[in-house]
């Protein structure tokens, strides 16, 4: 298939282009996945629903998705033939890869590269390390849109928001108050990096920095909507973070000035990943293909219902938020990610005979998909929820969570597990095999720089001093966990501390 003569092709991952007969090729990021999951199977037929998994293994797309991204890599290296069809069958790439760029190329690459660092401000240099320090956890990446509004009906005709008029985009920077005081800063350096990103469209205007600043400034702003009466928007997007380091989610809103919303809900381990999957998102919406929770769903309601209920998740409001799941998980009860966001909720309220349910239904989904690491996840549940009467089978979950969190190198969880187990361990007065899993546990929270886990691993070893009798250790424990607290402003644990010394007051 591939042609003997024709030019290798060099994949670069660094900059995500090709290079082929001395010629840069940019690709979008999803395009170029496309085409080195084609060339790194020479000689065979690829089909659309391997490609769709392969690019899109957390994201749900229409099949469009793949026809768009074919059709790029063809105009691109046009009129060279360099992917063939295979009706019903799939796509085979047809030429040649190589592992080694032209020598002239690297000095193009390196020197572009340096121009660009030199090019970037400070801002840039601070996001770009905070985000690497995060790297290694695992990303569950899941988003789509939903139309709300008089116009719903209308834009499920097609992939984009039909006007006539020209387009404005405004990018407000993304709301951060619910992170810890380290990452808080970041709203603006996301909304940079979004900026950044955003294909030049000759029919649609997209507001810089500095213009959204500048419009920000002229009328505080009850609500996004408001922007639209102080410039000439005719959308906006507004977008709002929460989570720790492992576990993220950014829940986020294309509004249209006639009063149509879309709605938006991503996942992922860690803010470089959800911030490169929102800007895939709006890309999609605003420039390509719609993306859906699920090939060939409606998904109006569903996501509707996830966005409202992720919202009141991020403010601590568990019960107000489980009605809404559960709504979701009845409107679409294959969905796993919905399943887990509800047995979590559950457990944090204690009703575990409610999770159960939930966390088997989602492991019985996932039987169906390829491996993720939203298994683990739900195996950790499992085991928490069986803590309370079955100590054994809890045990027995929580090792298979950690196994499959390590296949996964879902680390945030890993380390969940390790401290359950030795809870299980604690409850069982197995002291000295409980110690290592504990020390062990803290020591990756401590590298994942998640606040309230390395509290919670504070927390675990008060237990496990306490159980045994020795009160002075247990409180100098308590008192780590407390300084954390106070130094991270992480309001959201300040009841359970307060709880632990009444615990302590009362031994």
């Amino acid at each position: 298939m591939a042609k003997d003569n024709a030019t290798p092709v060099y994949f670069d991952d660094a900059t995500g282009t090709l290079v082929s007969a001395d010629e840069r090729i940019e690709l979008r990021p999803k395009t170029y996945a496309v085409a080195k999951f084609l060339a790194a199977h020479p000689q065979q037929v690829c089909s659309k629903e391997a490609i769709m998994n392969a690019v899109w293994e957390n994201s749900f797309v229409e099949d469009q998705a793949v026809f768009q991204s074919i059709n790029e890599i063809r105009r691109k290296f046009a009129p060279t033939a360099v992917i063939q069809t295979y009706p019903r069958r799939g796509y085979a790439w047809l030429l040649p890869t190589t592992t080694q760029p032209a020598i002239q190329l690297q000095a193009q690459t390196q020197t572009a590269i340096k121009s660009s660092i030199k090019s970037s401000k400070p801002r840039w240099l601070f996001l770009s390390i905070l985000v690497a320090v995060l790297l290694g956890s695992v990303t569950i990446g899941w988003f789509s849109f939903v139309d709300t509004g008089e116009r719903s009906s209308r834009l499920q005709e097609g992939p984009r928001f039909k006007a006539t008029e020209h387009q404005a985009l405004m990018v407000l920077p993304t709301d951060t108050a619910a992170l810890t005081n380290d990452d808080r800063g970041l709203g603006f350096g996301a909304l940079q990096t979004v900026l950044q990103r955003l294909p030049s469209d000759s029919n649609r205007t997209v507001f810089q920095a500095s213009d959204v600043l500048d419009i920000m400034d002229r009328k505080p702003a009850a609500k996004p909507t408001d922007y639209f009466a102080v410039s000439g928007a005719t959308q906006i997007i507004s977008s709002r973070l929460s989570g720790v380091p492992g576990e993220y989610s950014l829940l986020f809103t294309v509004w249209q000035r006639d009063g149509a919303q879309r709605h938006g809900v991503l996942h992922g381990g860690t803010l470089e990943q959800v911030i490169s999957d929102y800007t895939e998102a709006l890309m999609l919406q605003l420039f390509g293909e719609l993306a859906r929770p699920h090939r060939g769903t409606s998904t109006l309601l569903t996501t509707t219902l996830t966005h409202r209920a992720m919202t009141l998740l991020a403010k601590g409001e568990t019960h107000a938020a489980i009605p809404y799941l559960e709504s979701a998980v009845l409107e679409h009860p294959e969905e796993p990610m919905q399943r887990f966001l509800l047995a979590r909720s559950y457990l944090q309220l204690s009703q575990a005979e409610s999770a159960l349910p939930h966390i088997e239904a989602g492991l019985t989904a996932l039987d169906a998909l390829p491996p993720q690491s939203l298994r683990g996840r739900l195996l950790y549940l499992k085991g928490v929820a069986l803590m309370g009467n079955n100590l054994p089978a809890a045990s027995h979950f929580l090792s298979a969570a950690q196994e499959a969190a390590e296949a996964q190198q879902d680390w945030l969880y890993h380390a969940y597990a390790k401290a359950m187990l030795g809870q299980v361990l604690i409850q069982q007065q197995r002291f000295s095999e409980a110690e290592p899993l504990l020390a062990e546990s803290l020591r990756y929270q401590q590298l994942l720089n998640c606040p309230l886990g390395i509290v919670q691993g504070h927390l675990d070893y008060f237990d496990f001093y306490f159980a045994q009798g020795n009160t002075v250790k247990a409180q100098a424990e308590l008192q780590i966990a407390e300084q954390v607290v106070r130094e991270r402003d992480l309001v959201v644990v300040q009841k359970a501390i307060e709880e632990y010394k009444n615990k302590l007051l009362k031994s």
